[in-house]
């Protein structure tokens, strides 16, 4: 052999041993896949990145990352090589090669992410998420009058939430009013905004008002605007209102039942008569606004008390729709809790984090009396105060949550229901669904408030912090199954 090929084969293999040491140091997350895109083997540190507690062996690689290039791999047979993918609200540099046999045939891929905070790329990242983020914000700054919550963005598939989702899609498709009700805390603004987003005026600009918050003196200007020199101090060319903003779009009117019987009066001249006045003029302007009221207050009580006058009330409430509680619709809370722990970890600039199972159980046992809003703030401070820790767990929740624990309260736990309580380790095992796990508590609860209540259903209602009809249709879910 020439000496010269000798020299080029050695300097061959150095650079080839270079080489590999070099993408093991780059590219420390890595995971297989087979030739279906089921997924065979995962590095430690990409689960960990992932944060997954256990590595997620026989499931399909878009079931654990979706958009993964992976697939398109599998179906080409040509590599990606160094390219951006958004995975947990960070964007991770990829690299995906696919896995030949012998004859030739694709056997499966190997796919490797270099994260911001494990490989060289950490500054090039960084700029490319902050730039990202610098987009959304002007995005959001351009579209501050259209909506910024989609149906499909608001986590829950129980019963009661599938019912009014397809409530807000009917909604959607006919231009009638909407009257939003629940308790505070429920979301009535994002599902405002959801049905802002599904009916045909979605490139009109959606606008609210929360009317608890505005003083009394100030708000007939707030909703309908001021006309030119309309008072001492008032601008020479006049305000707009938000209802002249809001023009062919959607007004929000958030807190209804705090609106003073004067202007309840002019609201109901605008859906009677589509026009309005501003301030201090006496020209008069069309409209076309579609308005979507909420309350948390019962407005039938105040109409009957005249507080709230009945011909608005049945003007607004053309088309009502009610938001269950929290705590009527606990299947939803590991579905909550997971998109509340993305959305926290992200604008904390923390660590990604998992709600584990015993967590899930004892936020399972609290009432949940300011619902979502009362969810999100004690996930918020969890991560705040667990900002290290990649787990949220019951230890970290129970500091936030005082006096509970995740054992069934003594008073239920003397009820005979025939059947062994469920243990952490049977939870962990998949034997008992977290579902069925709430459904039992939740039938051993009612049978409890029944006997207390000497079997009158309304104070066992009451005596459960629920409505009547609430109860009988849990009832009705007890006696079919």
């Amino acid at each position: 052999m020439p000496m010269t090929g000798h020299i080029s084969k050695v300097v061959r293999e150095r650079f080839f041993s270079y080489l590999q040491r070099a993408f093991e140091t780059f590219y420390q997350d890595t995971i297989a896949v087979d030739r279906q895109g089921i997924i065979n083997w995962i590095s430690d540190d990409y689960c960990r990145f992932l944060g997954l507690s256990e590595p997620p062996l026989g499931k399909h690689i878009t079931d654990v990352i979706p958009g993964s290039y992976v697939p398109q791999v599998l179906a080409s047979g040509e590599p990606v090589l160094l390219d951006l993918l958004q995975i947990r609200n960070q964007w991770v540099l990829v690299s995906v090669i696919p896995l030949h046999n012998e004859a030739g045939e694709i056997e499966g891929a190997f796919g490797f992410v270099a994260t911001d905070s494990r490989s060289g790329m950490k500054s090039l990242l960084e700029k490319y998420n902050l730039l990202q983020r610098e987009v959304r914000n002007a995005n959001r700054f351009r579209d501050a009058r259209s909506a910024r919550y989609q149906l499909s963005q608001i986590a829950g598939q129980s019963d009661a939430m599938r019912l009014v989702k397809e409530q807000i899609r009917q909604a959607a498709r006919f231009d009638v009013s909407v009257l939003l009700t629940g308790e505070t805390g429920t979301g009535k603004e994002l599902f405002a905004h959801a049905l802002h987003d599904l009916s045909a005026r979605v490139d009109k600009p959606f606008v609210s008002i929360n009317v608890a918050a505005i003083p009394e003196t100030l708000i007939e200007a707030e909703f309908f605007g001021v006309a030119p020199g309309a008072f001492t101090g008032a601008k020479k060319e006049g305000r707009p209102g938000k209802l002249e903003i809001a023009a062919d779009g959607t007004l929000f009117l958030d807190e209804i039942g705090d609106m003073p019987l004067a202007l309840q009066a002019k609201l109901l001249r605008v859906l009677q008569e589509r026009e309005f006045e501003r301030v201090g003029s006496n020209e008069v302007q069309r409209t076309d606004v579609r308005i979507v009221a909420a309350t948390s207050r019962d407005l039938l009580a105040m109409v009957e008390g005249g507080e709230f006058r009945a011909d608005l009330y049945y003007r607004l409430s053309a088309m009502p729709i009610h938001l269950p509680a929290l705590r009527d619709r606990l299947s939803d809370l590991e579905a909550l809790s997971e998109r509340i722990l993305d959305e926290c970890c992200t604008r904390l600039g923390v660590s990604t984090k998992v709600l584990t199972g015993e967590g899930l159980e004892l936020l399972a046992c609290h009432g949940w009396p300011g619902n979502v809003r009362e969810l999100y703030n004690v996930l918020e401070r969890a991560c705040i105060l667990n900002e290290s820790s990649a787990y949220v767990d019951a230890k970290a929740l129970g500091v936030l949550l005082p006096g509970l624990n995740a054992e069934p309260k003594p008073a239920l736990a003397r009820q005979n229901t025939g059947s062994p309580q469920p243990t952490a380790e049977s939870m962990r095992s998949g034997s008992l669904l977290l579902k069925e796990r709430l459904r039992e508590a939740e039938q051993r609860a009612i049978q409890e408030a029944l006997q207390l209540s000497g079997g009158n259903r309304s104070e066992a209602a009451r005596v459960l912090g629920i409505s009547r009809a609430a109860l009988y249709q849990k009832m009705g879910r007890r006696s079919a199954s």
